[in-house]
C-alpha cells in the first residue's frame, strides 16, 4: 500500500468510506454464519480486519459471501503437490479445493480458469513479450486442467485470463452490491479492490477501491516480473513509491505520464497504452481494447 501524504481529503474520505462499508458487511456476513454448524478458520482473521476499520455501516450490503476463485492457480498447486508427493491428480485438486472452503467459509463459489488464447499476446511489440519467461507446465498440467473443466465446470473464456472473469464477476456484484472475496495468490486481483484471501499466506484483507487503482499506477511504473511486462526501466516499488508519494490519483496518474515522457520521449503514449492494456484487469468483455491514457483520465477522474 502506498504512502498517502498529502493524498487530498475527498480519497481519504472515500478510501475510509469504502473499508468502513467492506469491514462491516463482512462483519455481518460472520455474524450469519454463526448458525453454521461448520466453520472454517476465517473466523480468525476478523478481528484484524475489524481492528483495521473504525465506523460502522447501519445496512449490511447482503447477508453472503461469494468467493472469486483463482482456479489456475489451484490447478498448478495440485500439479506440483501430486509430482511431489506421488498423489493422485484427481483427488488432489479436490482435497485443495475443498481447504480453499474451509478456509474461507464463503456461502457460494465461482471457479475461474484461463481460456485458450489470450488477447493481450496480440500486442506485439519489440520490448514485450508477455508471459514469455514463464516455466513449462508441469507433466501433468493437462490431465488436472481437463478433469477440473469436466467436474467443476468453470469460468472459462477463450482468449480471456482467469483474472479478466475474475474481474468481470467482481464489478458485477459491485454494481448489485454483492459482498465478495477474491481467492488467489496473484497480486494483481489487488488492483480489482474487495476483500482479498491471499492463499499462500492464508490471511485476508480489506482493498478498497483508491489502493487497487494506486497499486495499479505502481504497476505502470514497475511492470510485472513474473508476466514479463517491463514497465519503465530501472524503476521498482521504491522508486516508484517516491514519484506516486503525496499525491491524489490524479496527480499520480499525471506522474505516471511525466515518468514515462522522461525515459521514453519518443514513443512515450504508445508504451504507456501498450503497459496499461497488458496490466489492466477488464470490467467486462467488451473493455479489453478501452484502456488508454485519455480513457484512464477520465476514469479516475469520476471515483
Amino acid at each position: 500500500m502506498l504512502k498517502k501524504g498529502k493524498i487530498g481529503m475527498k480519497h481519504i474520505n472515500k478510501m475510509e468510506q469504502e473499508q468502513f462499508d467492506l469491514n462491516e458487511s463482512y462483519k455481518q456476513s460472520l455474524r450469519n454464519k454463526k448458525e453454521r454448524d461448520n466453520k472454517g478458520p476465517l473466523d480468525s482473521f476478523s478481528d484484524d480486519l475489524k481492528n483495521s476499520i473504525k465506523k460502522n455501516k447501519k445496512d449490511p450490503i447482503h447477508n453472503k459471501i461469494i468467493g472469486i476463485v483463482d482456479g489456475d492457480v489451484l490447478i498448478y498447486r495440485a500439479c506440483h503437490r501430486s509430482i511431489k508427493d506421488n498423489l493422485n491428480i484427481k483427488k488432489t485438486f479436490d482435497d485443495i479445493y475443498e481447504e480453499v472452503k474451509i478456509n474461507t467459509a464463503c456461502d457460494e463459489y465461482s471457479l475461474h480458469v484461463s481460456g485458450g488464447g489470450n488477447f493481450r499476446k496480440e500486442l506485439q511489440q519489440e520490448f514485450l513479450k508477455y508471459k514469455g519467461k514463464r516455466r513449462d507446465k508441469p507433466d501433468n498440467y493437462l490431465e488436472c486442467r481437463n478433469y477440473v473443466i469436466e467436474k467443476y465446470n468453470p469460468i472459462m473464456v477463450t482468449n480471456y485470463e482467469a483474472d479478466d472473469t475474475a474481474s468481470i464477476e467482481a464489478f458485477k456484484y459491485i454494481k448489485k452490491n454483492q459482498l465478495y472475496m477474491l481467492i488467489t495468490v496473484d497480486k494483481d486481483w489487488k488492483t480489482i479492490g474487495g476483500l482479498f484471501y491471499n492463499l499462500l499466506y492464508n490471511n485476508l484483507s480489506a482493498v478498497s477501491t483508491i489502493d487497487g487503482i494506486e497499486f495499479f499506477h505502481q504497476q505502470l511504473l514497475t511492470g510485472d516480473a513474473v508476466d514479463n511486462i517491463p514497465g519503465i526501466e530501472g524503476v521498482g516499488p521504491v522508486k516508484a513509491n517516491k514519484i506516486l508519494q503525496g499525491k491524489d490519483l490524479k496527480g499520480q496518474f499525471e506522474a505516471v505520464i511525466k515518468a514515462y515522457k522522461t525515459h521514453y520521449p519518443d514513443d512515450f503514449m504508445s508504451r504507456l497504452n501498450v503497459m496499461g492494456t497488458m496490466l489492466y484487469l477488464i470490467k467486462d468483455f467488451k473493455d479489453h481494447s478501452k484502456w488508454s491514457i485519455e480513457y484512464w483520465k477520465g476514469y479516475i477522474n469520476g471515483i
